[in-house]
């Protein structure tokens, strides 16, 4: 038993001394453990506190001018440094005194910005707290951790970026600022420098704008509505419909917080949960903003937000920013050409009302590029004097280009690649090319049955017939070269596969800002330029923090351009062109461009460019109605009247040859190298000359095949009025020789009523001989008796008859 109880107990003594053994093994273990865990948080901690001191160092802290909110004036800029307009000032930010702000207004915004704020001194350790460790939990309730004075030092000094270093600096001025001066003094500038979204700055001009009176009237459940915009303006804004819901419903939370936190009584906020808030119903303040502003700092404006949020700015604060920051904003406006066209749109003898059909007023719209740069020099959105905040007609629109976009889609891009040359013939003839069920398609001239027949691509420019540019796209091009050039001008349009795309029929249409663009490279030897409001912007300090590089490609060869341009003058320079009355400085400056209408005369346009500028003209009705006649070449008096001012002083200058350009002499119905038997085309002279891109152009040998000659029977004509083929019996006296054209493919009238070309009558009559002359004729001069009497009969019938469809 004695040794049982011994062994027993070495074994428990064993025991005891193993776990003794492993607890100092553990302990030791924790110890180090804890010694380098401690050791690393005294680095890290010296890190810390090494970088937040060198942070600190570094802070430059608040002066007493930051604190000035005059200093914070956006100012716009000309392309020449000359200031246009002040974004802010008294008609966005009108300053208040703390004894005129309402004490429930200051206890909303402490208590929803800021509970703690007489308490701290500077910084809420708590609420800073609370919310690193509401964004890291998952589904905590994420909120902000700067207090009043915090959101002061980050909207005086205009630093919002997200970094350790700025909020470590931020921290530090904030406790510097209560340092120096009071509570009071604190929130007094907090309330008037706050953006609160509608363009407004400070408490008083918002309560003026959502409530339409000042801020000392507010009643206790308008001023919770107005301390809830500023968290976040855009969500919160009374003037949109979901914004308003959501504005009473914060309006709710912040009375809650002011009646748990002592700063109401409970009756107070009963009353206030039952009154009505009622808001402005029209932004009248909103209004006389905008209507000082130009049309193009409207664009401006737009322009430089969607730069600084593709920077990373939030859209609440891209828009602080520009109105509260004091920004330096350099435009691209000249502002003598914008004169010149400010001029021509506040005339109303351009606007003057003639039309019938509808009640509304016409509207137009203009814009000019610099086709060197790509920077838009002048644009104005509508008709007359800017009211309020209109459409900006001159940017925002989407309207059918009309044959403004047969340059852009179809024929530049079939030149560009080869298919076709500026003496390129198609015959201007009826067809159906969307298919014999869907009738003759296209129409030219608006839809008359006016067809000329042999035509160059020059004169169909020129001319701006249908039947040409539709035969090219679908012949020569194709839907996808014509999609892929247009992208290259930026108008993207993927899904545009008809044919009606080639004559500007686009399900999604184009704004005048995006026609001046997409014409950049005719004179800019092929290249296309993004267009630009604004070169720079700068802070208050003189920091550049946006720089506009207009980004380019190339469109077109030089060649292509300028053969393109090369036609497009004829537009404005020929008797048979479109635009006769867009010649600048009567006529000396050289002037190219393309017209355009839309389907029942519902959108008139003219694109055209000189040597400087290039101009896009709209003009017609915001709800769209046919243009009555006397108003239907409005688009071209108002890009003339406008042009010819801002050319005033300028010297004529022809556009640049390009280099690879070969010029010969041709016929303007074969295309081919013009013989003798053009110059005496019954219709005048057909010989011109015209400029190829170096290897399309045609052999020496290469000569007219159209033009024929033919000996016909003056006294005999058949059904169009043409002298017949002289026959063996036709009298000496009435041989004659004449000029003729031929086809390679003749026409024929593919469905009965179908009518023919003008160019018809100039056909040579092959195999149709004279008809009045033969071996049984007693006198030739009688041939007209006897059995041909009645058939000449008939066949003068049968032209009066197609005479009529050229009628």
């Amino acid at each position: 038993m004695n040794s049982k109880k011994t062994a027993v107990s070495k074994e428990r003594t064993s025991k005891k001394k193993q776990q003794s053994s492993t607890g100092r093994i553990i302990r030791n273990c924790f110890r180090i453990l804890f010694l380098i865990g401690f050791t690393i948080c005294v680095i890290l901690a010296g890190i810390v506190t090494g970088a937040a001191f060198a942070y600190i160092k570094t802070s430059e802290p608040i002066t007493s001018d930051q604190l000035m909110l005059k200093g914070f004036t956006t100012h716009v800029y000309d392309s020449k440094n000359k200031e246009v307009v002040a974004l802010q000032g008294v008609q966005n930010r009108e300053m208040v005194d703390e004894k005129d702000i309402p004490q429930d207004l200051k206890d909303a915004y402490v208590a929803i910005e800021d509970k703690r704020y007489y308490e701290h001194h500077g910084i809420d350790f708590k609420r800073f707290g609370s919310a690193i460790i509401n964004f890291i939990l998952p589904g905590g309730e994420s909120h902000g951790g700067s207090t009043i004075t915090q959101q002061v030092i980050k909207n005086v000094t205009g630093e919002d970026r997200r970094s350790i270093k700025r909020k470590v600096q931020e921290a530090w001025r904030a406790m510097e600022l209560e340092r120096n001066i009071t509570k009071d003094q604190i929130l007094e500038i907090y309330m008037n420098l706050i953006y609160m979204g509608e363009n407004c700055y400070g408490v008083q001009s918002a309560s003026k704008t959502y409530f339409g009176k000042d801020v000392k009237d507010l009643t206790l459940a308008e001023c919770a509505s107005l301390a809830g915009i500023t968290n976040l303006p855009g969500k919160y804004d009374p003037f949109t419909t979901k914004g308003r819901e959501s504005n009473l419903k914060r309006q709710k939370i912040i009375l809650k917080e002011m009646l748990d936190l002592g700063f109401i009584e409970q009756p107070e906020y009963d009353n206030a949960l039952k009154q009505e808030v009622a808001f402005a119903e029209s932004n009248k303040h909103k209004q006389q903003v905008a209507s000082s502003q130009p049309y193009f700092v409207d664009q401006v404006i737009l322009d430089v937000k969607k730069d600084l949020m593709a920077i990373g700015y939030s859209e609440d604060m891209a828009i602080k920013t520009i109105y509260n920051n004091g920004l330096r904003i350099y435009s691209t406006m000249d502002s003598t050409v914008q004169k010149a066209m400010d001029d021509v749109f506040l005339n109303d003898e351009y606007f003057t009302k003639v039309n019938n059909k509808t009640s509304q007023s016409p509207q137009a719209a203009m814009v000019i590029v610099d086709p060197k740069t790509g920077q838009v020099r002048a644009m104005y959105g509508g008709a007359g004097k800017k009211v309020g905040i209109p459409l900006n007609r001159a940017t925002s629109i989407e309207r059918q280009p009309g044959s403004t976009i047969k340059p852009i889609a179809v024929y530049g891009p079939a030149i560009n690649e080869g298919l076709i040359t500026a003496a390129t013939v198609v015959d201007d003839v009826p067809v159906y090319l969307n298919g014999v069920s869907y009738g003759l398609y296209p129409r030219n001239s608006g839809g008359k049955n006016d067809y000329d027949g042999l035509t160059t691509i020059h004169d169909g420019i020129t001319k701006s017939v249908n039947v040409i540019a539709a035969t090219v796209w679908k012949n020569y091009l194709g839907p996808d070269l014509s999609l892929k050039y247009l992208s290259r001008v930026n108008i993207n349009r993927e899904n545009e596969r008809n044919l009606a795309l080639s004559m500007g029929g686009m399900d999604k249409g184009v704004s005048p800002l995006q026609m001046a663009a997409a014409y950049v490279p005719f004179v800019n030897k092929g290249m296309y330029y993004e267009p630009t409001t604004y070169t720079k912007v700068e802070d208050m300090h003189g920091n550049i923090i946006l720089e506009k590089k207009p980004s380019h490609n190339i469109v077109y060869e030089e060649s292509t351009a300028y053969i393109m341009t090369n036609m497009m003058k004829d537009v404005v320079n020929s008797p048979d062109g479109t635009a006769n009355r867009c010649k600048l400085q009567n006529g000396k400056m050289p002037v190219a461009g393309k017209t355009g209408t839309t389907n029942n005369n519902r959108d008139k346009w003219f694109v055209g460019f000189t040597n400087y500028y290039v101009g896009a003209t709209w003009y017609g009705y915001d709800r769209q109605v046919s243009l009555s006649t006397n108003e239907r070449n409005r688009a071209q008096q108002i890009w003339h009247d406008v042009m010819d001012k801002v050319h005033k002083n300028l010297k004529p200058t022809d556009f640049e040859k390009a280099s690879g350009i070969v010029k010969k002499t041709i016929c303007k119905y074969s295309g081919k190298i013009a013989t003798e038997l053009c110059q005496n085309d019954p219709r005048g002279n057909a010989v011109r000359e015209e400029y190829f891109i170096k290897g399309t152009e045609p052999d020496d040998e290469d000569t007219c095949d159209v033009h024929v000659r033919a000996k016909v029977c003056k006294d005999s004509k058949d059904i169009f009025g043409r002298n017949l083929l002289a026959g063996d019996y036709c009298p000496a006296g009435s041989v004659i020789e004449q000029i003729f054209i031929q086809r390679k493919k003749a026409y024929t009238p593919l469905n009965p009523g179908d009518p023919y070309p003008t160019d018809w009558k100039y056909e040579l009559p092959a195999g149709e001989y004279c008809n009045l002359h033969g071996p049984n004729s007693q006198d030739n001069t009688n041939a007209n008796s006897g059995g041909n009497s009645q058939d000449n009969s008939k066949d003068n019938s049968l032209l009066d008859w197609f005479g009529g469809l050229f009628n």
